[in-house]
């Protein structure tokens, strides 16, 4: 059909109004133009129609059908029209079909209707629509010019096919079988469904990128809408979900109409998601209802942003819990190393004084000896002096010099204690060993003990 055509159909609507209430100027006492004396023309003819039409069906009729062939087209004046089939169909086959035209501020207000409900006009929908008949005179068209549209009955049909294809999935087991897979606290390898290049990828991507960890993505470039929509993604399941090397399985797309969104209430969508093996994640971009794959879904957010961020989330918070642990293990560590340390600090300690106190009883007993000395008579001043000389001579046994002399020494600590066993040193401490002749330093690198 020409532009012409159209631009003069849409002057001729726009100077009418479409009122279809206007009194016919008919004169019955013509003679019938069923007359077999009557000829027409072609316009004459279609005119009669038309008036038939007008009267039969003032003012107006509602129709039902499925919309195909939705096309917009902008006419030369500036006004867009629109056009379409609308096919009532049976049993999966189309048995009627009638042609729907929608002129410049008609088509306004039917688009904006439409939207204000969340709908869009697109192939597939069904709709009731309300227009009058006409046979286009420069075309020889019978179309249904569209005046106004119900979205309720749009919403009611798609609610209505929602709510059995839920009652279906949950006859046979199928609502909740995806929510009873298990997620790995650690789902680093996440498989994605979604249209690439889209915004919501895009907001996808940058959120695993942002994150700082070590995320394997798997793609599955699919269309989110339209006719290709349901098989791309439910292939895209199946073999995602037979895959060993995911976690987990992301759908998602950004916002978008009711309409948009449909494809997401397909039965064959539900039934890949609800027996795939890997729990399933949506987030499809809706801000009130859920769509079937929501609801079958092992989880499903309202935008893909944050079913990106959950899955985020999950690994960072164990995470965190792995280096906790890992800081628990270290302090604890580090607590027993103190209080061993406090213990062998403590134990050199109690070395050092019992050495000192053994030294000063030597010295007492020594005082008291030669204080007996002094006072006994000198009678026995030969054999004190004999036992005196006993006395030195053993003195000088145990002075350490001596001892030294005859090839002993003496190894000390770091913090200066004398070293009587091995359990008083640690590797790698530094050690002093003091000779006859001078002082040795040497780093301790291993140890042994007399049992072995």
């Amino acid at each position: 059909m020409s532009d012409d055509i159209d631009d003069e159909i849409d002057d001729d609507l726009d100077d009418e109004d479409l009122d279809f209430e206007d009194d016919l100027d008919i004169d019955l006492d013509d003679e019938p133009v069923t007359s077999n004396n009557v000829t027409l023309t072609v316009s004459e003819f279609i005119g009669h129609v038309n008036e038939a039409l007008e009267v039969e069906f003032s003012p107006g009729v509602w129709i039902e059908g499925e919309v195909q062939r939705w096309r917009v087209i902008a006419g030369k004046n500036g006004k867009t029209n629109a056009y379409c089939q609308l096919n009532e169909v049976e049993n999966g086959r189309v048995v009627a079909v009638l042609d729907l035209s929608f002129f410049n501020v008609k088509l306004t207000h039917v688009l904006n209707t439409l939207k204000k409900h969340g709908l869009k006009m697109e192939d597939g929908v069904k709709i009731r629509v309300r227009g009058r008949p006409e046979i286009w005179e420069s075309a020889g068209k019978f179309s249904l010019i569209v005046s106004d549209i119900d979205p309720r009955f749009t919403l009611g049909d798609m609610q209505a096919n929602r709510d059995a294809i839920i009652a279906k999935l949950k006859k046979a087991g199928l609502y909740d079988e995806n929510r009873e897979r298990r997620l790995v606290d650690l789902p680093l390898r996440v498989g994605l469904v979604s249209s690439v290049g889209t915004a919501g990828w895009h907001d996808v991507l940058s959120k695993f990128e942002a994150s700082g960890l070590p995320f394997q993505l798997k793609v599955a470039n699919v269309r989110v809408q339209g006719n290709e929509a349901v098989p791309g993604i439910v292939d895209a399941i199946w073999k995602l979900g037979t895959r060993d090397d995911i976690d987990a399985i992301m759908l998602f797309r950004g916002g978008g109409s009711k309409t948009d969104l449909a494809c997401f209430d397909a039965e064959e969508i539900a039934v890949a998601i609800a027996q795939c093996r890997l729990p399933v994640l949506t987030g499809l971009g809706h801000q009130i209802d859920l769509s079937i794959a929501d609801e079958v879904a092992y989880r499903n957010f309202i935008t893909p942003t944050a079913c990106a961020e959950f899955v985020i989330d999950r690994v960072k918070k164990l995470v965190d819990r792995a280096e906790g642990s890992w800081d628990l293990i270290s302090r604890g560590a580090s607590a027993s190393l103190d209080l061993a340390e406090a213990r062998l600090v403590e134990r050199a300690t109690v070395v050092k004084s019992n050495a000192v106190q053994a030294v000063g009883r030597a010295h007492t007993t020594l005082e008291l000896a030669a204080q007996r000395v002094l006072v006994r008579p000198k009678t026995i001043l030969g054999s004190v002096d004999q036992h005196l000389v006993a006395l030195e001579a053993r003195t000088r046994l145990l002075d350490p010099v001596n001892t030294m002399a005859r090839g002993w020494s003496i190894t000390r600590a770091p913090d200066g204690t004398t070293l009587r066993s091995t359990k008083q040193v640690r590797e790698g401490e530094v050690l002093v060993t003091t000779l006859a002749d001078g002082t040795i330093t040497s780093t301790v690198t291993g140890k042994d003990t007399a049992n072995g």
